[in-house]
């Protein structure tokens, strides 16, 4: 194998992890563009339930960092 030929099998693996990595982060911004259109056009009674899962994932990482802190992890439930 010609140096050559490492160099163009180096630039393709770099291709296609650069390929991937776009790939993953259209499709989380496509995700996130879809969240936030469908909180737009919610109802009202739509836009609450969206609030409170909000809050609640907020709490449940409020709860695992005092879990940390205070040292007793999973183990004391």
């Amino acid at each position: 194998m010609s140096t050559w030929d490492r160099i163009k099998a180096a630039l393709r693996r770099e291709k296609r992890d650069l390929d991937d990595a776009i790939d993953d982060a259209t499709s989380r911004g496509n995700a996130a563009l879809d969240r936030r259109e469908r909180e737009l056009t919610a109802t009202p009674e739509e836009k609450l339930a969206i609030e409170q899962e909000r809050g609640a994932e907020v709490d449940a990482e409020f709860e695992a960092a005092r879990r940390r802190i205070e040292g007793t992890g999973d183990k004391g439930r």
